[in-house]
């Protein structure tokens, strides 16, 4: 079953190939973490600003503000396991700016 998610496209396939290391580091840390994970985390900091906004309870308002914090830890754990396949300095430059991002992304 494991190989039909991987050929196939979709949501599943998706977090398989980035947990399963099939994608490369630089796509990893630059498109799926800067720049998709940048952009959720602004839209769910935008919406639960909204939310107090539009006078919701505030433990809404910080779950709709929290919301992308399971894909910010998944994506931060695939660049650190993609991170083995790659040269040490290489490496630990996406994983200090993979960590730096999730503290950022997270207390921001």
């Amino acid at each position: 079953m494991l190989m039909e998610v991987t050929r196939r496209s979709g949501p599943l396939a998706f977090f398989v190939r980035r947990w399963g290391r099939r994608v490369p580091l630089g796509l990893l840390f630059w498109r799926d973490m800067i720049v998709i994970g940048s952009a959720l985390n602004l839209a769910a900091a935008f919406a639960g600003l909204m939310a107090l906004g539009f006078k919701a309870d505030l433990l809404v308002a910080m779950l709709i503000f929290h919301a992308p914090l399971p894909y910010n830890f998944f994506i931060v754990g695939a660049i650190w396991r993609t991170a083995d396949l790659v040269d040490a300095a290489k490496a630990s430059s996406a994983r200090f700016g993979a960590a730096l991002w999730l503290v950022a992304a997270t207390v921001l």
